[in-house]
């Protein structure tokens, strides 16, 4: 059997709708392993965000931030942060609409206003975390790969007309979006440490559900959508599995021969 490298997004991928791993998924995975294939997370979360899930699994390939930051065999190989030029005028143009931000370098969050409206405190409570300590000029100091931003569909022509050419935006939550490198995403970066790791395209798999996984299932070797992924996901994957919530990695992983 052709060895493969399998990159797994974490929410509504890895875990269910109780931010749980199935134990089906636990044993896929554990399989895989046994079976000499790689096992990565590409996932839009930053390392701190997904080291409880990195750990549970025992994974030492994951990409974070929305492909922003990489690591092969835990450590970092690649980081693409955002432009410094570009993130001063984002934040002018939130704080001038009172729109909130948390910003993220690899292993840290921080937010940039001191009381968290409810647009934030739900956001993050969808993904199973509260919202991270305040630091308003945190910005200054370090080098950010990522940031969130919560603003409502109806808000995105304050960001996304054409303003900001160095950045992507790409919406996760009803009121919540990442911004990303123009030139960042999951795929690029999947495709880079498989690369590295000795695996060409046609032997790399993806899993996922959201639209930042949609280039990654696009361009990887196989794309497998879970079946709670939104319908653009699914219909750009070469293969649609059960949901996050009835088994879906374990029962992909078996009609794919894999385990």
């Amino acid at each position: 059997m052709q060895k493969k490298m399998i990159f797994f997004d974490i929410d509504g991928t890895l875990v269910n709708n109780q931010k749980l791993i199935p134990d089906s998924t636990k044993l896929a995975i554990k399989m895989l392993k046994e079976n000499g294939h790689e096992v990565a997370i590409a996932t839009g979360r930053n390392l701190f965000m997904a080291q409880n899930i990195i750990d549970e699994l025992e994974i030492s390939h994951y990409i974070v931030c929305n492909g922003a930051a990489g690591y092969l065999h835990k450590e970092q190989v690649y980081e693409n942060p955002l432009d410094p030029v570009q993130l001063e005028k984002l934040i002018k143009v939130a704080d001038l609409n009172n729109h909130q931000i948390i910003y993220e370098t690899p292993a840290k969050l921080r937010r940039r206003n001191e009381l968290a409206n409810v647009r934030i405190t739900t956001a993050m409570k969808s993904v199973g975390y509260g919202v991270p300590k305040f630091d308003q000029d945190f910005y200054q100091h370090n080098s950010l790969v990522q940031c969130l931003l919560f603003y409502r569909e109806d808000e995105k022509h304050l960001y996304e007309s054409n303003q900001f050419s160095k950045f992507r935006f790409v919406r996760w939550h009803d009121s919540g979006v990442d911004v990303l490198p123009h030139d960042g995403s999951k795929a690029n970066t999947v495709l880079r440490v498989a690369l590295e790791n000795g695996y060409d395209v046609e032997n790399t798999i993806a899993f996922g559900d959201g639209l930042n996984d949609l280039e990654m299932i696009e361009k990887v070797g196989i794309g497998v959508a879970m079946g709670n992924a939104l319908e653009s996901v699914k219909l750009r994957a070469d293969k649609v599995t059960k949901s996050c919530n009835e088994d879906g990695i374990y029962i992909a992983l078996k009609e794919l021969n894999l385990i």
